[in-house]
């Protein structure tokens, strides 16, 4: 697993690949906008150019994207939708001109569970069509109306799609909230994520530690070994070879200093094959 964390992309987004190099990252997660906004500025081709030679010099293997919290690409107010869709767009227009393979996105909420998807899947299928990038689904811990806690759910949205073009991002935290025993249950947690989803589509990993216990549907995030997963949890993680080339992220709590310490510990549990 290319172990890395989300990192800041201000002033600039060819920063970020120095910054992650800075804190030991391996692989980096970046908003390409500003997260609470929904305009953004063009990223400019020496700014792209730049982002790129970083990469390479700063000998960051993957670059992950993630979009901005407004997107419910879910929603049934047609408004809300029309305007996630362009937004969700932009941002996979911008992945392509970074180079960005995989564009991280919180599936969506609805009330009617099977009204969502398909307007799910529906944007997926529009903003791929003027895109190269693959866009990697979230699991999500089950709050509220949120579609993604669930297996099946995220199979059906991408039963709707063009099934190369859309992936999975496993979030630990997310995943354990929504009651997947990945603690007590791990080879059976990722059989069933193989029966129902398939392993291939499993691009990304978000490496949090969860403050609720399984099945609570708390998203709160927690530093690696000090929440409810614990320090054991992880060490299956980044020691499975069915993960060895996927992005392993950080979202735990704090800024780069906190995740210099997570990146450390999870480093410390990686065996010498």
């Amino acid at each position: 697993m290319y172990l890395g964390a989300h990192v800041s992309i201000a002033k600039s987004i060819a920063l970020a690949p120095e910054r992650g190099k800075s804190i030991g990252c391996e692989a980096i997660q970046i908003f390409t906008k500003n997260q609470r906004q929904w305009r953004a500025r063009e990223i400019g081709g020496e700014e792209a150019k730049e982002f790129e030679e970083n990469m390479k010099k700063n000998e960051i293997k993957e670059a992950v994207a993630h979009v901005s919290y407004l997107i419910n690409l879910g929603s049934s107010n047609s408004e809300l939708w029309k305007k996630s869709l362009e937004s969700f767009m932009h941002e996979t227009n911008r992945c392509d001109v970074l180079g960005i393979d995989h564009l991280v996105i919180h599936p969506g909420t609805n009330r009617d569970e099977s009204e969502g998807i398909k307007r799910i899947a529906e944007g997926i299928n529009r903003a791929i069509e003027s895109s190269n990038v693959i866009i990697a689904l979230e699991t999500t811990a089950g709050q509220g109306n949120s579609i993604g806690h669930r297996f099946e759910q995220l199979s059906s949205i991408i039963e709707l799609t063009d099934k190369k073009r859309v992936s999975v991002c496993f979030d630990t935290c997310h995943t354990y909230a929504a009651g997947y025993d990945i603690k007590e249950s791990y080879e059976k947690v990722m059989e069933e994520f193989d029966s129902v989803i398939g392993m291939k589509h499993l691009s990304t990993i978000h490496l949090n530690d969860s403050k609720g216990s399984c099945g609570s549907h708390l998203d709160r995030h927690e530093h690696i070994g000090k929440g409810a997963l614990g320090t054991e949890t992880f060490r299956r993680l980044v020691n499975d070879k069915r993960l060895s080339k996927v992005p392993g992220i950080l979202e735990t709590p704090g800024g780069d200093e906190e995740f210099k310490k997570n990146l450390d510990t999870l480093k410390a549990l990686r065996y010498s094959f």
